[in-house]
């Protein structure tokens, strides 16, 4: 026994030694680290004209294939359409794309805007940095197909990783399967068992070296599919060596992915109105599960304690942690959440309607398709909302019913490394906290208190930016997937009638920034800023 604890010593060790001099992993292939415990790692790193200047690309890549998760670093950017200041911009990618060696991703949460707060007249600005140091950047009005301007910038990249296999060696995925949907690699019922338990699903079409990260999860109880949607994706083109946004026929393109091989297609003109086309076909595809979620509680219908506590889920929320539900046969993470008075509100905003039934087309999206917007709460309540994504405002009857619903957050550490008064005074940590963080590219969410009636709110940072200027240590982070809500009664909230977006800047100077969009039309509800009790979450 001693025999084989020398043996791990001596790879540990000499894996670690590789690792220090910028070459190799730099964790062990059987880490010592827990999994879950695992940091943000800077596996790559290029300058403005493609050239490496830390790690290597075909590690990156490698490690896109065994389905990590990935965020950039972009440096000295101009972020903001101005191009008077620079900024370090940090975010998550919503899909990957491979090019050859080169390697591309979109950021599609991103409202630009004027020093701390958005523009009165909002635009998305959307980012799509690739390997090659060019990053395209397009531009349209907030619900609108208005295009305003596109630019590719260059810039210096920094690519972080944070793995979910326990052997960095390993790029087998849980489950894979040809276009017909018969197996190539594993257990379609370990991809079943996952889905049921709530994780996170990611999937790489290898032949096309596309990843990307399911939405929604779902299955069939009658003969076990699985299937998955992907709705975070803007159209693209190619130039040469990188991959741009195709902004002469700019859509959003929604796509449903099942273990039969079916992959369904739904294209919509940016800003709605006009559909691009629908389509079905069978691809082959590999599915990965994110290992990192737990089980914290189940209630039945009416809020009674099934397993788990409800108290345990209040904790881990306040601590930071993401959240996800399984309901009625399909999973999904909350875009944000509610606490008040000890019961839960969870919000899922980017779910597209689909035919239902058991026939082959279960899982394909309706004609007609929708945006499917789902509150539950830890009462049994839950209520479902659907807007036309054809847009002119027009919207589908909302529901109410009573469910069982299962609860699960992720394991992995999430520090609270600031905290500021409604007068913008720092109570905890330091502003300098944040800063750090951003620049080691880590995952970031934010408690929001503005008064006792609306509770607290809990959601993550879809980026952050900080001023390259090293004496300034505000940071500035946009959570944009927020739907405008009231409370009902004690512990509820529910969707506004008329459907609005409510853009949110949060700097680290006290304030918080609304900024509020009518859904399916070009038209401001309010533009404001409120002093708010926040706290910073950092999984570094």
């Amino acid at each position: 026994m001693f025999t084989v604890f020398l043996e791990l010593l001596v790879v540990t060790l000499t894996i670690n030694i590789r690792g220090a001099d910028g070459t190799g992993y730099c964790l062990p292939p059987y880490s010592s680290i827990n999994l879950c415990d695992r940091t943000w790692s800077k596996i790559f790193e290029n300058g403005p004209t493609g050239a490496p200047l830390h790690g290597s690309k075909n590690d990156l890549k490698q490690a896109i294939l065994r389905g990590a998760e990935v965020r950039v670093l972009m440096q000295d950017m101009n972020v903001e359409p101005s191009n008077m200041v620079t900024h370090t911009f940090s975010s998550g990618l919503d899909n990957i794309n491979m090019r050859g060696d080169n390697i591309c991703g979109e950021i599609l949460s991103h409202i630009s805007t004027n020093h701390h707060e958005s523009h009165v007249d909002a635009q998305w600005r959307f980012f799509l940095p690739c390997t090659t140091g060019s990053v395209h950047v397009a531009m349209y009005l907030v619900e609108s197909s208005d295009f305003i301007s596109e630019e590719t910038l260059k810039v210096r990249i920094a690519w972080f990783v944070k793995e979910i296999q326990h052997d960095l060696y390993n790029n087998r995925p849980l489950y894979a399967h040809f276009l017909d949907g018969g197996s190539t690699v594993g257990s379609k019922d370990d991809l079943l068992d996952a889905a049921t338990q709530g994780k996170e699903i990611r999937a790489i079409m290898t032949d096309r070296g596309y990843a990307f990260p399911f939405q929604v999860v779902a299955w069939s109880k009658t003969d076990r599919r699985v299937a998955g949607q992907s709705n975070k994706h803007l159209s693209q083109r190619y130039q040469e060596s990188d991959i741009l946004y195709n902004t002469g026929t700019p859509y959003m393109w929604f796509s449903t992915w099942t273990t039969t091989g079916r992959r369904d297609s739904s294209r919509w003109a940016v800003g709605g109105v006009t559909n691009r086309g629908r389509g079905s076909d069978y691809v082959s595809l590999q599915w990965f599960a994110d290992p990192c979620w737990r089980h914290v509680y189940t209630h039945d219908a009416q809020g009674v304690q099934l397993r788990g506590s409800r108290e345990s889920l209040v904790a881990a929320i306040k601590d930071g942690h993401r959240v996800r539900v399984v309901v009625d046969d399909r999973a999904m993470e909350a875009a944000f959440l509610r606490i008040k008075n000890g019961h839960v509100s969870a919000y899922f905003l980017d779910e597209m309607s689909c035919k239902g039934g058991e026939g082959f087309d279960k899982f394909d999206f309706t004609t007609d398709t929708y945006i499917k917007f789902s509150t539950a709460h830890t009462t049994g309540t839950f209520r479902q909302y659907g807007h036309f994504v054809r847009n002119k405002t027009n919207t589908v009857n909302p529901s109410l019913t009573k469910q069982q619903i299962s609860w699960m957050i992720d394991v992995k550490p999430w520090e609270t490394i600031l905290k500021v008064s409604d007068k913008g005074r720092v109570t905890w940590g330091s502003k300098a906290n944040v800063k750090n963080a951003v620049m080691k590219s880590a995952a970031l969410r934010m408690a929001i208190q503005f008064d006792s009636t609306t509770g607290t709110m809990y959601l993550s940072a879809d980026n952050t930016k900080v001023p390259t200027a090293a004496s300034d240590e505000d940071s500035t982070s946009q959570s944009v997937r927020v739907l405008g809500d009231r409370p009902i009664g004690d512990f509820e909230f529910e969707l506004s009638p008329v459907a609005f977006w409510v853009f949110m800047v949060v700097p680290t100077t006290g304030n918080v920034h609304l900024s509020g969009w009518q859904m399916g039309k070009h038209q401001r509800f309010f533009h404001l800023s409120v002093p708010a009790q926040v706290s910073w979450f950092a999984n570094l």
